[in-house]
């Protein structure tokens, strides 16, 4: 293992991995920023809980950024890439750094009061996340293959980070319930006493800008630094100009030395949606109500160690072969089975099965961070793959990511807010059934 480890760290630079793992910490770090301060925002936005519904839908209609940009890249000759990704990091970073000052800011919208400043610079942050799957990654193929496993392994980090120092900053501490009975009555009544965090959001937000600016800084770096512009490589002639060249066929029509049966092309391309419909629409969206009822410290330690879990898993690339399709549909089954568990705990809250037990803290846990991993790995596996296309692979890729996402997100966004399958647990409800 450290003969193999060191010969494949010979290959490589160092400045550029970190360069490439940067670049893809600012795909999606801008929304997770905001998700992972919602325990505290919702105590001063005007919607409360509702506001996590709002600003799904806001992620969905961010999806506007890759439609556009698949309209520029056909209607026009020339797809200046890295200009448009300057613009996307400089406008992500901007909107971090105003969410620090007008997060808060409200105003009437249809006769309603909303948080329009969060929502409008929330908006601005999705725009980054759903166009790197049609952009950013794309991108990538300039350089050599072994710097795409760094950039995913980045993009993972972007939701590691955030929940990370959201743990230190206190968010997922578990509530007290303090005694709200009024006077003269025999009903107790239990209410969640709200902890200070450690710092505030405004200070997180600023944190979540500066690394932002670090992934446009680490993007500026891939495009001058001679020892990046070194490890980028020759693409056909006729894609030189136009890496996501939409006028190029499908690779297993190209005799380019790398082939894959039609029927295999259009296989793996629906697992990697059916795996993005699970892994960024589906369960986000439920993971509260799978883990909140087994406590808030099991709810953040499941949302941090899945969010490494993911990462971890996608760096196994450094050091194994990329699977075949056959260990994909083998790894797709324990990924099928563990969601549909994530599902059946969410159902059943707020009263899942070992509520009130270290046996099922501990298990929600584990299957989260197995999950998490397997999806990651599943992930990482087919990118690379299409890495190898020199035609339009990774494009389709990221289109395959969105629309898996975006079908997800509107099915258990129909679930939790009118189908009412989902029930909010209340931290205090237990001592008051006792």
């Amino acid at each position: 293992m450290g003969k193999m480890l060191s010969q494949r760290l010979s290959n490589r630079r160092l400045l550029v991995d970190l360069l490439a793992l940067m670049f893809g910490l600012g795909a999606w770090i801008g929304v997770n920023g905001i998700y992972v301060q919602l325990p505290l925002i919702v105590h001063v936005a005007p919607e409360g809980w509702s506001l996590p519904a709002h600003m799904v839908m806001l992620v969905q209609f961010a999806n506007l950024g890759p439609i556009l940009y698949t309209l520029y890249i056909k209607y026009t000759a020339w797809a200046y890439d890295k200009y448009i990704i300057y613009t996307l990091l400089v406008a992500g970073t901007c909107a971090c750094i105003a969410l620090c000052f007008l997060y808060s800011y409200t105003s009437i919208v249809f006769g309603k009061e909303h948080s329009t400043a969060l929502l409008s610079l929330m908006f601005v942050t999705a725009l980054v996340g759903c166009t790197s799957s049609v952009l950013f990654m794309p991108y990538m193929r300039n350089y050599r293959e072994i710097y795409l496993v760094s950039y995913l392994v980045g993009e993972g980090l972007s939701g590691f980070v955030p929940s990370a120092v959201a743990l230190i900053q206190g968010v997922g501490n578990n509530q007290t319930c303090v005694n709200v009975t009024k006077p003269g009555s025999s009903h107790l009544e239990f209410a969640p006493a709200e902890s200070d965090p450690r710092f505030s959001s405004e200070v997180f937000f600023i944190f979540i800008g500066f690394l932002l600016c670090l992934s446009f800084f680490s993007f500026l770096g891939l495009n001058l630094l001679p020892v990046a512009r070194g490890e980028r490589v020759k693409l056909p002639s006729s894609m030189e100009m136009l890496p996501t060249d939409m006028t190029a066929p499908p690779s297993y029509k190209v005799d380019s030395g790398w082939k894959m049966p039609k029927y295999t092309y259009y296989y793996v391309l629906a697992m990697m949606a059916v795996v993005c419909f699970l892994g960024n629409g589906t369960l986000p969206s439920i993971q509260s109500y799978s883990c909140l009822p087994y406590g808030s410290t099991a709810y953040h330690l499941t949302v941090t160690l899945s969010a490494i879990a993911g990462p971890l898993a996608m760096s196994l690339g450094f050091f194994v072969k990329i699977p075949g399709l056959k260990l994909l549909n083998i790894l797709a089954a324990p990924i099928l089975i563990l969601s549909g568990f994530v599902l059946y705990l969410a159902a059943k809250s707020p009263h899942p099965p070992l509520q009130h037990s270290w046996v099922g803290e501990l298990m929600v846990v584990l299957v989260w961070i197995a999950l998490c991993g397997l999806i990651g790995f599943v992930k990482m596996s087919i990118t690379t793959l299409y890495r190898l296309d020199p035609g339009r692979g990774l494009y389709y890729t990221g289109v395959a990511t969105q629309i898996g996402s975006l079908i997800g997100a509107i099915i258990t966004f129909v679930l939790v807010n009118y189908a009412k399958v989902f029930q909010t647990y209340s931290p205090c409800a237990y001592l008051t059934e006792n």
